[in-house]
């Protein structure tokens, strides 16, 4: 099955009614509508708006039958999605018409922009420009031998110093978010010395706040493009083939094909779906925790303490990627190269996360 028949489409939308309707009391959320491409819900997950009772931020796309959440970024299929709320179809034969549906659009459902094909490319034509970013935030290229490329080398980051930009009024080196076409998605900044706050995050509507410009787009898109910016690398990486997810930018800088978080606490559910994604988070107790939650979910998690162990790591103190990369070097190790050989799916593993 290649296309949703009209009457399939009639149904299925009948059976999010149901749900609507059981999981909201306001008149206003229990309304699904119709939009390009796809039907639009207040999320039965989360409950959606809770100041606005008009905000429908659950999606259900035609192409490919996935739903997508953008407040609370829950991801899934219709078909699961009707078991998870106890709502059946009306007739058995519509079931397998869905199943065999999803079915047979697995492989391009592994990639997030069949789930979110117009802001992606919506997001890369707001996204500000590089010489708006120097000019906004006086910054510049580093240069090598410098004061702070030295700095990027105590980290082993001097060999992607082209990849950051630096302000020297305030001290800041800028760790930078990029489309395809090369501009400024999202930036976080660190400050390297003086007094203020380490870290900051600007996702793109900031950005724009920040350089006096009005981001003219309704609340629903800003949203969705605020969420999106706070995920570094997520416009570049190939879905296709494996892609480690990382608490922070500067880890992501030692692995090829990854993302990172750039807001702690943002919520990945959306990417547990997507078979080639898998977590290494930091070797503290809240990446653990995050690592053993999903690791009970199915989902690929890396072994620190397995790894410390086994490389006889353990004298070393070693939170991070960016740590273990320092280790080694400073150390000619290799411990580095085994990474892959320590990521599981196994539930029995947890005590080794």
């Amino acid at each position: 099955m290649t296309l949703i028949s009209n009457d399939l489409k009639h149904n299925i939308r009948i059976a999010l009614e149901e749900i609507t309707a059981q999981e909201h009391s306001s008149p206003r959320k229990q309304e699904v509508r119709d939009m390009s491409g796809r039907l639009v819900l207040a999320c039965p997950y989360c409950g959606d708006s809770h100041s606005d009772d008009s905000k429908k931020r659950g999606n259900l796309y035609w192409d490919t039958l996935q739903y997508h959440c953008y407040n609370c970024s829950k991801h899934t299929n219709v078909h699961l999605m009707f078991k998870d709320f106890n709502v059946k179809m009306r007739n058995i034969e519509d079931t397998f018409d869905v199943i065999e549906f999803i079915k047979s659009k697995e492989r391009e459902v592994k990639r997030v922009d069949t789930v979110r094909p117009v802001i992606f490319s919506r997001a890369d034509e707001l996204a500000i420009t590089l010489q708006e970013f120097k000019d906004g935030f006086g910054a510049r290229e580093i240069e090598p031998g410098e004061w702070i490329w030295l700095k990027l080398k105590e980290r082993l980051l001097h060999f992607k110093y082209d990849e950051f930009l630096y302000s020297e009024k305030n001290n800041k080196l800028w760790i930078l978010n990029r489309t395809p076409s090369g501009n400024i998605l999202a930036a976080q900044s660190r400050r390297m010395k003086g007094k203020g706050s380490r870290y900051l995050t600007y996702d793109l509507p900031k950005l724009y706040q920040e350089f006096g410009k009005e981001l003219e787009i309704d609340p629903d898109e800003k949203l969705k493009i605020s969420k999106l910016s706070t995920l570094f690398g997520i416009m570049q990486v190939n879905f296709q083939r494996t892609v480690t997810l990382f608490e922070g930018p500067l880890d992501a800088k030692f692995m090829q094909n990854s993302i990172a978080l750039a807001t702690a606490g943002r919520a990945t559910d959306e990417f547990d779906e997507m078979e080639t994604v898998r977590y290494m988070f930091d070797n503290d107790d809240t990446g653990k925790k995050k690592m053993a939650e999903k690791l009970k979910r199915g989902r690929p998690v890396f072994m620190w303490s397995k790894f410390i162990d086994e490389m006889k790591l353990d004298k070393y103190n070693i939170k991070d990627l960016n740590d273990l990369i320092k280790v080694c070097y400073n150390n000619k190790l290799n411990a580095y190269k085994r990474l892959n050989d320590y990521f599981t799916t196994s539930q029995l593993d947890l005590w080794y996360v």
